[in-house]
């Protein structure tokens, strides 16, 4: 029993590596706005608890030894890269459609899936100078 966690919790550092080893180079805008302490520790906790709670399932799915400390390291430090990389392009997704509405949106997807090219937005006018 000590040695799972142990190993879980060498897969958590593995994947907090991870997740900032992307973050060095990549970081959703959304982020930004919390600073750079505050970008780290979000992005620590979302690599960190993707390590820790998806380690053990994708080993057992490639059927690999959960025992083997480099195998956990490895699939951790995967796991933290891939988690960062995937919130952030949610974030990133998200953030530039700010403003628009569900079916803007889903016609966009809808006509991506199709192979079509995107449709070029029109900026709208601000009714307010609340962010300006």
């Amino acid at each position: 029993m000590e040695l799972v966690l142990v190993n879980k919790a060498l897969g958590a550092l593995a994947g907090f590596f991870g997740g900032l080893s992307l973050s060095f180079f990549f970081q959703p805008a959304a982020l930004h706005k919390y600073g750079q302490f505050g970008a780290g520790a979000i992005i620590g906790a979302i690599s960190v608890a993707a390590s820790f709670t998806l380690g053990g399932i994708v080993c057992r799915a490639f059927d690999l030894d959960t025992n083997d400390v480099d195998t956990v390291l490895g699939v951790g430090f995967a796991i933290g890269l891939i988690g960062v990389g995937t919130i952030g392009f949610v974030g990133n997704f998200f953030t530039n459609r700010d403003g628009r509405d569900i079916i803007e949106v889903s016609n966009e997807l809808r006509n991506l899936k199709k192979g079509k090219a995107p449709v070029k937005r029109t900026p709208t006018k601000r009714t307010s100078n609340a962010r300006r």
